[in-house]
């Protein structure tokens, strides 16, 4: 539990990385994502969710599940991102 805390922690630490995080419910790409939390589709709020969704990974919060594509990549939570978004809500 103290571990998922931490985790929790550094979610909220980030603005952004709390809002992509929160919006990850299904199996989504990033472009998808930006449409989500921002509204609208620009190459600024591709930036940060592409930072964000780095950041979510290597927390071992969100895993890619077409890892050898380059381009349409598509998001999912793993077994610990679930439990810290339930932590989260």
């Amino acid at each position: 539990m103290k571990d998922i805390l931490k985790l929790v922690g550094k979610v909220k630490r980030g603005k952004n990385r709390l809002k992509i995080f929160k919006a990850i419910d299904e199996p989504i790409m990033p472009s998808e994502l930006v449409v989500k939390v921002y509204g609208k589709k620009s190459n600024t709020y591709f930036n940060l969710v592409s930072r964000a969704l780095a950041e979510l990974e290597e927390l071992k919060l969100i895993e890619v599940v077409n890892p050898k594509e380059r381009t349409g990549r598509i998001y999912e939570l793993t077994k610990k991102g679930g439990e810290v978004k339930k932590t989260l809500d």
